[in-house]
């Protein structure tokens, strides 16, 4: 019988990934929600090479960059960024580093920004902490999922970042729109 072998990208560390800033519910580095894919592109210096409407109806990776982009459909305007773990940019929210972590670095880190979110203004499937459907840790009254993305014998946080109109609709909403698998066809 034959061993299984985990598949293992090479991983950039922080000194070797360029170090972006996120405004909850604005921004993610130098892009802006609600940003046409063009002003994506040029905010970014990356051209967008081909857009298949069948493909990219709502998605479309910045490969050079380690991105993917999330596009509403009504309004063709930027919505979410996801960050591949292993080579994206390091983002970061007062200094707590969120990409390529080991979700047991993040957990303190969850847990009190979580208690500091409890408003009785938002709908209950947006406050405070709550969990997908494969454990992860979801912030929407902040604008962010916690995903993981697995690297040979590690699984890495994987942010994506939402515009607030996304991150109001709810996680069940969000899964359908976002799948966690994206990433692995590059």
């Amino acid at each position: 019988m034959g061993s299984l072998v985990w598949w293992a990208e090479r991983f950039l560390w922080d000194g070797e990934r360029p170090e972006w800033t996120w405004v909850p519910l604005q921004s993610v580095g130098p892009v802006r929600f609600g940003q046409s894919k063009e002003e994506v592109s040029a905010a970014l210096g990356e051209p967008i090479t081909a857009w298949d409407a069948k493909k990219y109806a709502r998605w479309y990776p910045f490969d050079g960059i380690g991105i993917d982009t999330y596009y509403d459909q009504e309004t063709q305007t930027l919505a979410a960024v996801a960050v591949d773990a292993c080579r994206g940019p390091q983002v970061s929210l007062d200094g707590t580093p969120l990409v390529g972590r080991l979700p047991s670095e993040l957990e303190p880190w969850l847990e009190e920004t979580a208690s500091t979110l409890e408003d009785p203004t938002l709908p209950e499937y947006v406050d405070g902490l709550r969990f997908g459907p494969r454990g992860e840790p979801y912030l929407l009254s902040m604008g962010l999922i916690l995903r993981c993305q697995q690297n040979g014998d590690h699984a890495r946080c994987r942010p994506v970042f939402l515009a607030p109109q996304w991150a109001m609709r709810g996680q069940e909403w969000i899964e359908d729109l976002i799948p966690d698998t994206e990433w692995l066809t590059y």
